[in-house]
């Protein structure tokens, strides 16, 4: 079966993301682009040339609200689902949506079958820089962990190489730590300062003290245009953007221009 382009592996996941806002605007739950998926609308106005996946944000609060709402009623469209970030044998301590018309490979780590779009909750940090970084610290064992379980190997001679060295440290991870319970302890410390009560707010899982910007900030939303379409964005995106990227206006070299998923999508046989 012939792969999708990564042009149109975007335009799947231009569907994908579409179909997330229209729960969200039917529900009114809050979220805001994300990531590459926000550097794309400010830079591109959608996506980053070589960009492959999409990426949202939404305060915990709302992210409980979306999983309840999907969870409990038949809002999604006939192709879609969610994913569990709490089940048996689960690598992710986030939710994705999933598109079943669209089937998936990736050489390099374990994945879900289907195309996905990532919806990661935001959570409360000290307000105290140096406080914060020590609580990252000590999320980081479990976060590496996460990670090793998710190792598999990539289609290259030094990708094997890791393949065979790193497999004892994933072997030994799996049946002493388990994905299952390094995706437990990442949500018990993302969990430890209540969204509602935090004047300042960061993803925990994947991501850095640094980035952290006051919870309010995810309250006072916009729109951006978005290959055509418009979605929802913190209004300070600029310092979103900046805390996570720095320079974001300035491309990468183009050697740099690349995606670090690496995954193959399919059209699927039955797809309607």
């Amino acid at each position: 079966m012939k792969r999708l382009t990564l042009r149109e592996t975007q335009e799947a996941l231009l569907g994908l993301l579409t179909e997330f806002d229209r729960v969200c605007r039917e529900h009114g739950l809050k979220y805001s682009l994300a990531a590459g998926t926000l550097l794309g609308a400010v830079r591109h106005k959608g996506f980053i040339p070589w960009d492959d996946d999409v990426d949202v944000y939404m305060p915990r609060p709302e992210y409980e609200k979306f999983i309840k709402i999907v969870s409990e009623g038949n809002v999604l469209g006939e192709n879609f689902s969610i994913t569990k970030d709490r089940g048996k044998g689960t690598y992710y301590p986030f939710v994705k949506l999933l598109d079943h018309r669209y089937p998936l490979k990736s050489p390099n780590h374990i994945e879900v079958p289907y195309l996905y779009l990532d919806i990661f909750p935001v959570d409360g940090v000290p307000v105290d820089m140096e406080e914060s970084k020590k609580l990252f610290k000590k999320e980081r064992f479990w976060v590496i962990s996460a990670g090793i379980c998710q190792f598999y190997t990539m289609d290259s001679w030094w990708g094997f190489i890791a393949y065979v060295i790193g497999w004892w440290f994933y072997l030994g991870t799996k049946l002493f730590i388990g994905a299952k319970r390094s995706v437990r302890k990442m949500n018990e410390y993302a969990t430890l300062f209540p969204y509602e009560k935090s004047e300042m707010a960061a993803l925990h899982n994947w991501g850095r003290a640094e980035q952290a910007i006051p919870s309010k900030c995810f309250d006072d939303l916009c729109e951006l245009e978005f290959e055509g379409k418009k979605f929802m964005a913190i209004k300070d995106w600029d310092l979103l953007l900046t805390n996570t990227y720095g320079d974001y206006m300035t491309p990468p070299p183009v050697k740099k221009q690349k995606s670090r998923h690496y995954i193959r999508v399919y059209p699927a046989k039955n797809a309607k």
